[in-house]
């Protein structure tokens, strides 16, 4: 369980230049009218928490639907299932500049949650601060999406809804840190930021087979306990 955790928050964590390159432009507008650092530190704070809250929330959706609908069965070949969409995925967005592919129903979701969002930020309060954060969660990320996947093949609620719990944890110090040092990190930075993304979808879409590989994973000979502890 601690490895699984422990991998959440490093996905996260190094994830979070996605974060920089992505979402800080949202996250510099915040309507944050404190001049203080205790101030501006707890507003940033509350709207990460709400981050956080969507992101514990899809993992406790993707632990229910996996124990409706996966038999303990098929968890192994899943992995693989998804380890080889994780390394695809990695191939297309190093050639195709990180486009995402765009479907008609869910961009009326996402305009949507971006027109209330607006609404959110006319106002400045901690509660307008917390649901921005919360809306945030829900709009289109390939980083998000890699960590539902990674959490899905768990074949655990309480793992799936750790995975994404800790993962967000994991984001915290950049999307927190960028307030503050938003002076540094120009548009080329935020643009160079975003090549890092195609590498930790391959690195995770490995992983993923490796679990799923079970017995037959070369390395388990070598770090029998960890990959044991990744099919629990």
């Amino acid at each position: 369980m601690l490895y699984w955790i422990a991998s959440a928050w490093i996905m996260g964590f190094i994830g979070s230049t996605h974060c920089i390159g992505m979402c800080g432009p949202l996250a510099l507008s915040l309507p944050i009218q404190s001049q203080t650092i205790v101030g501006r530190m707890f507003n940033a704070l509350v709207y990460n928490l709400g981050r956080i809250t969507t992101y514990a929330l899809y993992g406790s959706l993707l632990g229910i639907t996996h124990q409706l609908l996966v038999p303990f069965v098929f968890q192994n070949q899943l992995s693989l299932i998804m380890g080889g969409v994780m390394i695809l995925l990695s191939v297309y967005y190093l050639f195709f500049n990180n486009r995402l592919v765009s479907l008609g129903g869910t961009n009326r979701f996402y305009q949507a949650v971006s027109s209330r969002l607006g609404k959110l930020y006319q106002h400045s309060s901690t509660r307008n601060m917390y649901l921005i954060g919360v809306l945030n969660g829900l709009l289109p990320c390939g980083l998000v999406y890699l960590a539902l996947a990674t959490a899905f093949a768990s074949a655990s609620f309480t793992k799936s809804v750790l995975f994404m719990t800790f993962f967000g944890f994991g984001t915290l110090p950049a999307m927190w840190g960028i307030l503050f040092f938003a002076n540094y990190i120009t548009p080329v930075i935020r643009q160079s930021l975003r090549k890092f993304v195609p590498f930790i979808y391959a690195i995770t879409g490995v992983l993923l087979i490796l679990r799923g590989l079970g017995d037959h994973n070369p390395l388990h000979q070598f770090m029998p306990s960890i990959y044991c502890s990744t099919s629990m």
